[in-house]
């Protein structure tokens, strides 16, 4: 009898702790699950500011339920504030894009540094031209997007262009060159052209 009552209460204590292992195992996923869900109407939150910086702040606010799921350290004070006193939305829009909140092109490509005298990263891969035009100082491109690029004076003078397709069909490739300079590649050729950036 005695040895009948223990059998069972191993089995018991057996299918015990089966159980907290299987509840184990789901546990972190469920946490995980809330985690992301939190984060994500977190973001909902952020959708109306149009102000790139306090957007990204916001952001980063939205991110602290997975940063203290994680262990990370808290997000900062003026983060969390401001995603505190963004309305709370019901869902989140349809479509959020930063054509919706910011107009004009893209922020000027960075500069790495050292790194600047080996080039080689594409700003630009085979974008189609909205339009273009040549003078006597060269040519000046513009990209869907609002960029303007132009072709440095010193390029000009040795490479002049003569260009007659109409922009619809040019494609142009632009790579950060050696010593924080940018070449042009027009479609397919072979030919680089030296430009800046002015807008």
């Amino acid at each position: 009898m005695v040895i009948q009552w223990l059998c069972v209460g191993f089995g018991m204590r057996k299918m015990i702790f089966a159980m907290a292992v299987v509840a184990g195992a789901l546990a972190p996923g469920l946490a995980l699950a809330d985690a992301r869900d939190d984060v994500v109407s977190g973001l909902t939150r952020c959708a109306n500011l149009t102000d790139d910086r306090q957007w990204l702040d916001c952001y980063y606010g939205a991110a602290q339920p997975m940063r203290a799921w994680l262990g990370l350290s808290p997000a900062p004070q003026s983060q969390l504030k401001l995603l505190q006193t963004q309305p709370q939305a019901t869902a989140l829009p349809a479509t959020v894009s930063r054509a919706t909140v910011h107009s004009g092109p893209p922020p000027m490509p960075k500069r790495s540094g050292i790194l600047d005298v080996f080039g080689g990263d594409d700003v630009i891969n085979n974008s189609p031209i909205k339009s273009y035009e040549i003078s006597s100082n060269g040519f000046t491109i513009t990209l869907p997007d609002g960029q303007v690029w132009q072709q440095t004076d010193a390029d000009a003078a040795k490479n002049p262009v003569r260009w007659h397709q109409p922009a619809s069909s040019m494609r142009v490739t632009i790579r950060q060159g050696a010593m924080r300079s940018f070449n042009l590649v027009l479609n397919d050729e072979n030919q680089h052209y030296k430009v800046k950036r002015i807008r």
